[in-house]
């Protein structure tokens, strides 16, 4: 029986509330399959008169390869059709989510892969496996359901623990995690390679823009936030003054009264970037005058660009890894509501996409061509910049000055 195409990018909402997480579906979507009744074959020129005479699923049925024109237009309709399985010749990618532990990002993932596969203009099988949870017996099960699928190869969408609970299963597939850097997990398998961000290096990166000797710590009590300020305390040369904001609805003129900030000091701004707006708002309005205001990818965002008033960010820096892409992955991306441009997962999930592909194709180089990414120790190595907000669009930083602003203690108080 002829073998067609299976795309899989459309999640399932499990509850009807807007405000539910979306989850994937346990029941997979259903396939169509066009079955070739011609006993003869049919080769590029046939093919190609067939899209001519809008003969689709005569097209379908009898497509056996090809690329160009043939191959897109093959890859296109298969999609639109939900086609069964692919053929033989086709590329195939599997994705491993744990939907409840990741929440939205499971739809970024899946998309983000999708749209690199796309991308490439010939068929291929992209098959998503949810474990649900990261328990060793759910993450354990969808290992061995991706063997049994015939990969030997599988972007996991992990978190840090996930990561840590896969390192002690050992699968034997190889494992390309977007989501976790390696120093973040301690033991790793040879097998397993990382893609996340290394914000211990932003930081490192952004202190010479900042006064490390008078410095508050703006964060949230959230995962992300605490672990870049737990990075921050290790790298300042004293301890920074820490202000938390447990209260969703924090005060901020309240707050500001409250907290003093001195003149010539910095702030690094691990909040989210509604917070963050608000921080500099309140700075602005206070007329504290900032030797500067620090930041890493977290607020790499296009909110940054439309919130602050031009005031507010002058003095503002921030480091960001995500470096230019491919156009049409960037349009495909969009399409599929992701945005390459300052989405970081989707941005790592295109780059170990790519990673996959190339060694699907037998090209084992620690090099990313398409993102132009090279890999150390099984860790994508980014390159980092420092951005800031000039006319609403972040335009690279000019160097840091040539004395850092942290080389003198401050007096002392008397």
């Amino acid at each position: 029986m002829k073998r067609l195409l299976t795309l899989t990018l459309v999640s399932v909402a499990l509850s009807a509330a807007p405000s539910q997480p979306k989850l994937f579906s346990p029941i997979g979507a259903a396939t169509n399959e066009a079955i070739n009744l011609s006993p003869l074959p049919c080769n590029v020129n046939c093919l190609e008169r067939l899209l001519d005479e809008d003969k689709i699923f005569s097209f379908l049925a009898r497509y056996e390869d090809g690329d160009g024109r043939v191959g897109a237009e093959y890859q296109r309709l298969a999609a639109f059709f939900n086609l069964a399985t692919p053929p033989a010749s086709g590329e195939r990618i599997a994705v491993l989510i744990p939907s409840e532990s990741i929440g939205r990002y499971s739809i970024i993932v899946a998309n983000s892969v999708g749209a690199y596969l796309l991308s490439k203009g010939k068929p291929f099988e992209m098959r998503v496996f949810d474990s649900f949870d990261e328990k060793s017996d759910s993450l354990d099960r969808a290992v061995k359901e991706i063997e049994a699928a015939g990969f030997n190869r599988a972007l996991a969408a992990l978190t840090i623990e996930g990561a840590r609970t896969m390192a002690a299963i050992g699968p034997a597939i190889e494992l390309y995690i977007p989501t976790v850097n390696r120093s973040e997990i301690g033991y790793a398998p040879e097998n397993f390679y990382f893609g996340g961000i290394d914000y211990a290096k932003q930081l490192e990166a952004l202190t010479p823009y900042a006064n490390g000797f008078r410095t508050t710590i703006f964060d949230e009590p959230i995962g992300l936030s605490q672990k870049i300020t737990a990075a921050a305390d290790a790298i300042l040369p004293i301890p920074a003054t820490r202000v938390t904001l447990n209260n969703p609805r924090v005060n901020f003129s309240q707050l500001f009264r409250a907290q003093k900030i001195e003149a010539g000091a910095s702030i690094l701004l691990n909040t989210q970037p509604v917070k963050t707006s608000m921080v500099l708002s309140q700075i602005t309005f206070n007329d504290i005058r900032l030797a500067s205001a620090i930041s890493t990818q977290m607020n790499y965002n296009p909110l940054l660009l439309t919130l602050p008033q031009s005031d507010d960010v002058k003095n503002l820096y921030i480091a960001s890894a995500i470096g230019p892409g491919n156009m049409t992955l960037r349009d495909l991306n969009q399409l599929l509501r992701n945005d390459l441009r300052f989405d970081w997962t989707a941005y790592a999930s295109s780059a170990m996409a790519a990673m996959i592909s190339q060694r699907n194709g037998g090209d084992y180089a620690p090099r990313v061509e398409l993102f132009d990414l090279e890999m150390e120790d099984n860790q994508i190595n980014y390159p980092i910049k420092i951005y800031q907000i000039k006319n609403a669009r972040f335009v690279l930083a000019p160097p840091p000055p040539e004395k850092p602003l942290n080389e003198t203690l401050p007096p002392e108080e008397e």
